[in-house]
């Protein structure tokens, strides 16, 4: 018993039993007192009546003796043998009263609630003759009726809303505040920082819903931890291997280059020309995967307040795949400003970025075309930088999705499956990170644009 009233349900239970007894209690308390109080009052004014000299007198005229007590209250003797009452048209005893008189009770009175009499009573007067027992009978008013039944309700209606009242104060409205709590506790379930404990020690459903929400923001917490420190250490893993291999692949790159200006036959100049490509991706694909771990950890381009100076960009960019284009049979050009134009930028980061375009243009290209980097100041303090080519372009439908990670059309796949389509989105991340904006389009009738622009900024303060 004492496990079900812990339950929510119990505790329901238990106050709508409280409020519906409390109701009933006072209903019955009011009714019976209210009509007690008039069989006490009717019973003390006959009381003084029934004495020595009375009673003689009853005994000569009974049936007189009866007479003119007016229509509300009616007064009738019975014999003490018999039972039968003087006068031929009087009521009979009321057999309930008459078992309680001689059972020993002195004065038994009821109340008739159905009845237009409002109640009766029973007295002895003597052991036996024609006046020994006296029956009582009185009428309640219509007013004194609505009066009652307008008290009997309005305490009813009272009782119902004090019951009401006091079971929501103790039980409800408890309950209330600790259902709020546990959704307080349940929208911040699993978040790293602001989970608030609903701290609800009762034992009970709602207890146990709490224990079990901090369980599982516990498990949560604990699995988000480790999930954090193995991501952080994978990261930190590929980026030391990009460092350790960054430096023997260049090593590698300049040695097939090397190779290819010595005559060999065309098939050794074709295995070198495909070595040299994939030393370049592999390279690419390192320095692209080390970025791709600071950025996650929240590298800033623009942290430092850094410049780059991107006339000296073009230039690096372009001599460092040129001679990958010559391998491929791609010219590879770029037109910049004669003066120094800089942005803010971390130049190692926007190197990558503008990198990651050429590379593109170059590896998707075909034997005899052109990659074009263009470089063009704005008249509004911005510049312009342009990768174009001549290659076969991207599908209408697929521009909208090139950079982002992992995705690559279908035509790329088909001529090089090498690639997720990660150097793109590194490009734009950067860009987006510096405040730059990259655009790719289409060229008519076949080629790719993809523009950066930008603000332009001052040279970096001397030191």
């Amino acid at each position: 018993m004492t496990r079900v009233l812990r339950g929510l349900s119990g505790r329901v239970f238990l106050a709508a039993a409280i409020c519906a007894g409390l109701s009933v209690a006072v209903v019955a308390v009011v009714m019976t007192s209210l009509f007690i109080d008039q069989a006490i009052k009717r019973i003390s004014a006959l009381t003084p009546q029934i004495d020595a000299l009375t009673l003689a007198q009853c005994e000569r005229d009974p049936a007189g003796f009866a007479r003119g007590h007016g229509p509300e209250l009616e007064f009738n003797v019975y014999d003490g043998d018999t039972l039968a009452p003087a006068r031929p048209e009087a009521t009979p005893l009321d057999p309930v009263l008459l078992a309680r008189l001689q059972a020993g009770e002195a004065a038994p009175s009821r109340m008739y609630f159905l009845d237009p009499w409002g109640g009766a009573a029973l007295r002895r007067a003597a052991d036996h003759g024609p006046c020994a027992i006296v029956q009582m009978r009185w009428k309640v008013s219509a007013p004194d009726r609505r009066f009652s039944l307008l008290v009997i309700f309005g305490m009813l209606a009272f009782s119902v809303a004090l019951a009401v009242g006091l079971a929501s104060f103790f039980a409800v409205r408890p309950m209330a505040l600790r259902v709020e709590k546990l959704r307080r506790a349940t929208q911040q379930v699993g978040q790293a920082a602001g989970y608030a404990s609903a701290a609800d020690p009762t034992r009970d459903d709602l207890g146990q819903l709490s224990a079990l929400l901090d369980q599982a923001h516990a498990r949560i917490a604990a699995d988000a931890a480790r999930m954090e420190a193995r991501h952080r250490a994978l990261e930190q893993h590929l980026a030391n291997i990009a460092h350790d291999l960054r430096t023997p692949l260049a090593s590698l790159q300049l040695a097939l280059e090397q190779l290819t200006e010595v005559a060999r036959p065309d098939a050794d100049a074709d295995l070198v020309r495909g070595a040299i490509g994939d030393v370049v991706y592999m390279g690419s694909l390192i320095d692209n995967l080390s970025l791709a771990c600071r950025l996650q950890e929240g590298a800033d381009p623009l942290h430092g307040d850094l410049r780059v100076e991107l006339c000296a960009l073009v230039d690096r960019v372009t001599r460092r795949f040129a001679a990958l284009g010559r391998t491929r049979g791609i010219e590879v050009h770029g037109a910049r400003p004669d003066a120094a134009l800089w942005a803010r930028c971390n130049p190692a980061m926007a190197e990558q970025a503008l990198a990651n375009l050429v590379h593109n243009a170059v590896a998707h290209g075909e034997p005899g075309g052109h990659v074009a980097i263009l470089l063009e100041e704005t008249g509004d303090s911005g510049f312009t930088l342009t990768v174009v080519d001549d290659g076969p372009g991207v599908p209408p439908a697929d521009l909208p999705k090139i950079g982002e990670r992992t995705f690559r059309t279908d035509e790329a796949r088909r001529r090089d499956p090498k690639g997720g389509g990660l150097g793109l989105a590194i490009s734009r991340e950067v860009c987006s990170r510096a405040g730059f904006v990259l655009e790719l389009t289409g060229e008519q009738p076949r080629g790719l644009r993809a523009t950066i622009t930008g603000a332009t900024a001052g040279p970096p303060p001397r030191e």
